[in-house]
């Protein structure tokens, strides 16, 4: 998977993560202004506490309301957003921190968007967020961070 964030929310330091949050804007602007594909989206457990408890979730939805799906899991520490090789879309979901069997962890869950257009045709991402858009996207954010600050 590739990273669409320049840095991982996880590790932000505090610029950083204002640029991530722009990045985030960005991409969400992005998909608003994609036709609302169908989706199928699936919600797999990373931690190693909820790995073993839940089986992979499976969802319907569409591709605009992606981002108010995301609202609804535990994002408490932010999300990180990927592309698959594929071109599907995903989301690393933070959420809160815990502490199990003498562990500390946090509760992470992977959200993976498949889209399709009419007749069930899987459509890629990879044409919208792969490669320069989201290098001059990062460029493009950092550059009107800095001028402001």
């Amino acid at each position: 998977m590739k990273l669409l964030h320049k840095t991982p929310i996880l590790v932000c330091s505090d610029l950083e993560e204002v640029i991530h949050q722009a990045e985030v804007e960005r991409m969400t602007e992005m998909l608003f202004s994609l036709p609302n594909y169908d989706c199928e989206i699936t919600v797999t457990f990373e931690d190693d506490y909820h790995k073993v408890m839940n089986l992979p979730l499976f969802y319907e939805s569409n591709l605009h309301r992606v981002f108010e799906f995301l609202e609804e899991r535990d994002i408490k520490n932010g999300v990180d957003s990927f592309l698959t090789d594929d071109g599907d879309l995903v989301f690393r979901a933070y959420g809160q921190n815990y502490t199990h069997q003498g562990k500390d962890g946090i509760l992470t869950s992977l959200v993976t968007v498949k889209c399709f257009s009419e007749g069930r045709i899987p459509v890629s991402m990879a044409r919208i967020f792969d490669g320069l858009a989201m290098e001059n996207l990062t460029k493009e954010k950092e550059s009107g961070i800095c001028d402001s600050i």
